[in-house]
């Protein structure tokens, strides 16, 4: 029997799978599992090293880039024990070359599992169909430690959150998705998943995210899972992240979400320039937006875009469109602000390496960072994007945004368009990557 003790610093906002389902799989396996969520939990330098020591098996969890950037400043706290250190999730690849403990990617439960057994850790990304037990949160903090559902008339509730799959279909070259599972799609069973709500019922939620890269990538297993839901829990609400075009291939389905308790579905638009969008491989074009936006209005579910507003291929005119649709379209109260400076990531593995390189963007890697730095053709529009990022920290409106952005672009600001304050149901956690 190994001791093996979890790590997580970020998940979103939410109670983090990263260390459920593969504390469940390797107490399955016989093995003694401790855990810390350093995103809810203060825990000095004393009690971290005092746990780390008694470990045989030290996991970071990295699901994501912020993740994986706190994971190194705690790896780094106890780097002594490097030997027993291993990044995990879908950014570990990024820290291969840290020179600090191992990476795991992909499937990464059973793989923890084999290094606790005593196995090597594999060098590249490694996948499996086996059957997973129910996460298990019992080491977590409560639930109301976490981001909340606001529902539309502004009440508070309690929020779960499940993945129904793993991986992703699709080949969008900017998601950290792509390096990794290149199209492979996993289904996590539709009875360990119910299970999971269950229990997170129990606990107390009032309403589920299904936290899956696209709920829709698996159609039936997913309106499956909402209809035995919603049987076994009436009142249950739900939120899901749903690819543009799988919102118009399946939009026959959106009226029965509605009607099972799904409030909303975030979609990534990324940008209203086709160009963009053809080289992010995003599966669709900026008409669809509207289509998209219409059938969701029309189904009664609030649709949440997201954005990705500053990348090499975006020109002055491509943001300042960017910002007339969400204003014209009435999203402004759907557009937390610093969704307007979000700038490219791109990882060493990222598909979108070349391309840059070619068109002269690139700059150097940095390694702390994780991510290239690069440069606009446009020097206005990195300056744009560095003076929208400190108006969002500081909560600017989408007003001020919009009069930086034309006084930098040395364009005529138009003239704002006046919308009704309404509340549309959300999380209280607006950060997602």
């Amino acid at each position: 029997m190994a001791r093996v003790l979890l790590i997580s610093t970020y998940e979103q906002g939410h109670q983090p799978l990263g260390i459920a389902a593969p504390a469940a799989a390797l107490r399955a396996a016989g093995h003694q599992v401790s855990a810390l969520d350093l995103a809810v939990e203060s825990v000095s330098a004393e009690r971290l090293a005092e746990a780390a020591d008694a470990a045989d098996l030290i996991g970071i969890s990295t699901p994501m880039h912020t993740a994986a950037r706190l994971g190194i400043r705690i790896a780094r706290q106890i780097e002594s024990m490097s030997e027993k250190i291993v990044f995990y999730g879908l950014a570990a690849n990024s820290l291969r070359e840290l020179g600090i403990g191992r990476a795991i990617s992909g499937d990464t439960d059973l793989q923890l599992v084999a290094l606790a057994n005593g196995g090597d850790a594999p060098t590249v990304p490694v996948f499996d169909r086996d059957a997973r037990p129910v996460p298990d949160r019992t080491l977590l903090p409560a639930l109301d430690e976490y981001a909340r559902y606001m529902d539309a008339s502004g009440v508070a509730h309690l929020a779960g959150h499940v993945e129904a799959t793993r991986g992703c279909a699709h080949h969008c070259t900017h998601c950290p998705l792509t390096p990794i599972y290149a199209g492979r799609l996993r289904l996590n069973g539709a009875e360990t998943v119910l299970a999971d709500i269950d229990q997170q019922i129990g606990a107390g939620a009032e309403h589920i995210t299904f936290g899956d890269p696209d709920f829709l990538n698996a159609p039936q297993l997913a309106i499956d899972l909402l209809r035995r839901s919603a049987e076994a829990h009436p009142g249950l609400t739900f939120d899901a992240t749903i690819k543009v075009e799988h919102l118009i291939e399946h939009g026959d389905m959106l009226a029965e979400m509605a009607e099972l308790g799904v409030t909303f579905i975030t979609s990534a638009f990324e940008s209203v320039d086709d160009r963009l969008l053809e080289v992010l491989d995003k599966g669709h074009s900026a008409s669809d937006l509207d289509e998209v936006l219409q059938s969701t209005q029309a189904a009664g579910i609030a649709l949440r875009p997201t954005w990705l507003p500053f990348t090499p291929w975006t020109s002055a005119e491509d943001y300042l469109a960017l910002l007339r649709f969400v204003e014209s379209r009435a999203l402004v109260g759907l557009t937390p602000p610093v969704q307007l400076g979000l700038r490219l990531l791109v990882p060493a593995d990222s598909p979108l390496v070349v391309p840059m390189r070619e068109m002269g963007a690139l700059v150097d890697y940095d390694a702390d960072g994780l991510t290239w730095n690069w440069r606009h053709s446009d020097a206005r529009m990195d300056a744009l994007q560095g003076q929208v990022a400190a108006l969002a920290e500081r909560g600017a409106s989408f007003a001020e945004i919009k009069r930086a952005a034309c006084d930098a672009l040395g364009a005529e600001p138009w003239p704002d368009i006046p919308a009704p304050h309404l509340h549309q149901p959300g999380l209280t956690e607006d950060w997602f990557c």
